[in-house]
């Protein structure tokens, strides 16, 4: 069910940071003994600077017009640093150049925190040029120090991304409006191996292999053929889709076999307006980075093993939080935290699901502002507080969805006012208070599940005007008064069930109309009900399921038609006040006659009492006797 109603966003294309310099960090959380270490690799030399002839070095800087670096890089940047220059040496040079250098040096160099220029003809450059990138790119995600660690998914697409310096047609690291799309390329690898590629249903390259065709993550195509055409639910889909400029706008990775964390990479596709992957095994939290997608308008991770906080503040609220989104799912996962009031700046929002977790608190008054919401599904949590009258604001909600949590208080009247409802569950909750006759007003409505609660008073007979209703439970409340004859008008009913409740008075002869030719379960038994079962009661076309007992009705079960009551399977009238002998009109419609019918469990008050004695009621193919 929570797979029904799918929508397909719209494409929309965002901003992105196409800058090339690298800002060293300066972030706390860093021991400075990681900061040295990171530094070491990626901006100092392989040697010590004590060794260094500083002359010799200042003159190849000239000559050769371009910062000094090493001719063959290792996996690990070793771009060499810039000089400062003092007016005059501090020191003695360790021996006299070749030609005049253009600029004395100083005794001792100085680190720059920026990066070295170089020359895009060089061929270290390309290697050099993509470890910058990939650093600026963790900067920005956060994962610097997983640089260091080479069996990281991150230190792994590092590498497998350099080595394609050395293809046929080697990646371009220095045009600038490649640099994006290289970090969109890097940013894919680590998803690749965090998600675990190789075990991949689909787009799984285990070999690396370059020459992998279109459909094969990892090759050496265009990033945007390595999405596979996957036949899936809702029909066939691409894996990934790119607009026209080489950006990532839709990731579809549903049911296929991913297992592992979404990495803090997925920030890098700031393009993309649509990321699925229900039907999985991810773990782990939701990446605090997609709050730099700002264009993002479908987030879907339902069916998965996530967890942590659910709504972070770096995505909901705030001016860096998400505003285009339209669909967010994240139901049957083991998400917690509570639901913020920021999350009503997601004025966009139209699915709205995140059941089947562990979130707490309360649902906050700011939910009203989210007036495009469809659909609000939150069950199987533990939200607890009461329905906020602000709810009435959602002028197109049609499915909403609370079930098994810990509501209290009334259903507020302006709850009625959201006319285009079709689904409301609100079982399994404590909701106290009486159904309102504003309930006449949702004619759209086709499931009203308000079963498991503490609701009291009557029954409103606007119950009648819910032309297209399939689905009634009341089940389990505090209701007492009659059974509405209205009833009789629900023409699409399937299922009504009223059982466990304090209802007196007799049962209308219209619930077993013709009119009501869909229904197929009534269950009406542990109330109080008094008088006749009535005499239509075969009359119900479809009916499969009666159950009738532990109320206080009295007289003789009657006679049904030939061809009445042909689909019925389950007849209960037990602790009942009934007498008599059942006719053998029901007898022949059992599922051990010929041509017999399809009753197969029939229970009835037949069994003699203790003390001797007349049972009851008189059965000879009743299932079940009682007392």
């Amino acid at each position: 069910a929570l797979l029904a109603r799918r929508a397909t966003s719209s494409v929309r294309q965002g901003e992105s940071d196409g800058k090339l310099r690298r800002r060293r960090t300066n972030d706390n959380e860093y021991s400075s003994s990681t900061q040295d270490e990171i530094a070491q690799k990626f901006f100092l030399p392989s040697s010590s600077l004590e060794e260094i002839d500083m002359r010799k070095l200042i003159m190849e800087m000239n000559v050769a017009s371009m910062s000094f670096m090493t001719d063959s890089p290792t996996k690990r940047p070793t771009m060499r640093p810039t000089i400062s220059p003092t007016p005059a040496p501090s020191g003695k040079p360790s021996k006299s150049p070749t030609m005049e250098p253009t600029m004395e040096p100083t005794g001792m160099p100085s680190v720059s925190t920026q990066p070295t220029q170089t020359d895009c003809d060089n061929p270290g450059t390309c290697q050099n040029r993509l470890r910058e990138q990939i650093y600026q790119v963790s900067e920005r995600v956060g994962t610097v120090p997983t640089l260091d660690d080479p069996n990281s998914p991150q230190s792994k697409a590092g590498d497998w991304i350099i080595e394609e310096c050395d293809a046929s047609v080697p990646i371009d690291p220095c045009t600038e409006s490649q640099i994006l799309l290289n970090e969109q390329r890097y940013a894919l690898a680590v998803m690749y191996f965090s998600l675990g590629g190789d075990e991949w249903n689909a787009g799984a390259n285990p070999k690396l292999e370059d020459d992998a065709p279109v459909g094969t993550w990892l090759s050496g195509l265009n990033y945007c053929d390595w999405g596979s055409e996957v036949s899936g639910t809702g029909g066939s889909y691409k894996q990934l889709v790119c607009d026209e400029f080489g950006n990532v706008l839709n990731l579809n990775l549903q049911s296929n076999n991913m297992v592992g964390e979404i990495p803090p990479e997925i920030g890098v596709l700031v393009y993309m307006t649509s990321y699925i992957s229900f039907f999985n095994a991810q773990t782990g939290p939701i990446p605090t980075s997609l709050g730099l997608i700002t264009q993002l308008q479908t987030f879907d991770v339902e069916s998965n093993n996530m967890n942590g906080p659910l709504f972070q503040s770096d995505y909901v609220g705030g001016p860096n939080g998400l505003k285009n989104v339209v669909n967010w799912r994240s139901s049957l996962n083991n998400f917690d935290g509570t639901i913020p009031a920021e999350i009503g700046e997601w004025t966009k929002i139209q699915n709205l699901w995140f059941a089947d977790n562990q979130l707490a608190g309360t649902i906050p008054t700011e939910i009203g502002n989210l007036e495009n919401m469809g659909a609000f599904l939150f069950y199987k949590n533990q939200i607890k507080g009461t329905i906020p009258t602000e709810i009435g604001n959602m002028n197109v909600l049609t499915w909403i969805d609370m079930e098994d949590n810990e509501i209290v208080g009334t259903i507020p009247e302006s709850f009625y006012t959201n006319l285009d409802l079709e689904e409301v569950i609100l079982k399994s909750n404590a909701i106290s208070g009486s159904l309102s006759p504003s309930i006449g007003d949702l004619t759209r409505v086709a499931t009203f599940w308000a079963s498991f609660n503490q609701i009291s008073g009557e029954i409103p007979t606007q119950f009648g005007k819910l032309l297209n209703i399939e689905e009634l439970e009341l089940q389990y409340n505090r209701l007492t008064g009659t059974l509405p004859s209205e009833f009789g008008n629900m023409e699409s009913i399937e299922f009504l069930s009223t059982e466990f409740n304090g209802i007196t008075g007799p049962i209308p002869p219209q619930l077993f109309s013709v009119n009501l030719a869909a229904m197929r379960i009534l269950y009406l038994n542990n109330n109080e009900l008094t008088g006749p079962v009535p005499e239509n009661y075969g009359t119900s076309p479809r009916l499969k399921d009666l159950w009738l007992n532990d109320n206080q009705l009295t007289g003789t079960l009657p006679i049904i038609a030939e061809g009445e009551f042909l689909f019925l399977e389950e007849l209960l009238v037990q602790n009942n006040d009934l007498t008599g002998v059942v006719d053998e009109s029901v007898c022949l419609i059992r599922n051990n006659t010929i041509p017999g019918g399809n009753l197969g469990v029939f229970h009835a008050d037949c069994q003699p009492p203790e003390g001797g004695g007349a049972p009851q009621i008189q059965c000879s193919c009743c299932t079940a006797c009682f007392v």
